[in-house]
């Protein structure tokens, strides 16, 4: 049984085909879905790139005008998360919905922080996420997704013979995964901080992590 949320199953089914040559001889696949309710997807790309956490507030002003409901924004990383964080808390304090609240999340929080998210809230919450919430996490009462489009992914470096986190934009299937976190409770909208034909040209799936990651580690161990 192989799963994921986000996997090519045909290639998968081809492999594991008694007879791998017979296309109509693949292995079954089993699709299970969820309740899903429809979600919108809007593009809206900022004026500037290098300002991200104020497209993050003008996008988020312009969902709540038209109904409440909270927020998730997917970030690459943590340095991006705290930046995004005291922007939208000072802008916060100065607007009419002052009573909302931003909440960060990503893996190196304390516990009792990553509980935070699990609480009841009034419908004025943005809660500033790594791809942690895109598959391993599931936050509670979501109506809308920002989507910068962008995660750190890990790849070894075969002239460094590092392994390093670059930002890199992530696949069309790990943005449909992080549309779909909008329509669980209702009807939710995704906004994506990028152009649709950037969409469109992106990988359909993201690479295997066994080829982006040094094996000598574990081939040493298996030895």
């Amino acid at each position: 049984v192989v799963t994921s949320a986000t996997i090519d199953p045909e290639s998968f089914a081809r492999h594991f085909s008694p007879r791998p040559e017979d296309p109509e001889a693949a292995a079954p696949i089993v699709e299970v879905s969820g309740r899903t309710y429809p979600v919108e997807i809007r593009y809206a790309p900022p004026d500037r790139e290098d300002d991200l956490p104020e497209a993050i507030w003008q996008t988020a002003q312009q969902l709540w005008r038209e109904a409440a409901g909270d927020i998730l924004v997917f970030l690459p990383g943590e340095r991006d998360i705290r930046d995004a964080d005291q922007h939208l808390s000072r802008a916060l304090a100065h607007s009419r919905f002052s009573g909302a609240e931003v909440l960060p999340l990503y893996s190196r929080l304390t516990r009792s922080a990553q509980d935070a998210i699990f609480k009841p809230s009034r419908g004025r919450r943005i809660v500033l996420a790594t791809n942690v919430a895109e598959t391993s996490l599931t936050v509670p009462g979501i109506r809308y997704v920002i989507d910068s489009g962008l995660a750190r992914i890990s790849r070894y470096s075969t002239t460094a013979r590092v392994q390093r986190l670059p930002i890199e934009p992530v696949s069309q299937a790990s943005c449909r995964q992080r549309a779909g976190r909008c329509g669980r409770v209702s009807e939710g909208v995704c906004v994506r901080l990028f152009e649709e034909d950037d969409f469109n040209n992106r990988p359909v799936f993201t690479d295997p992590e066994i080829r982006r990651t040094n094996l000598a580690s574990v081939l040493l161990t298996m030895a």
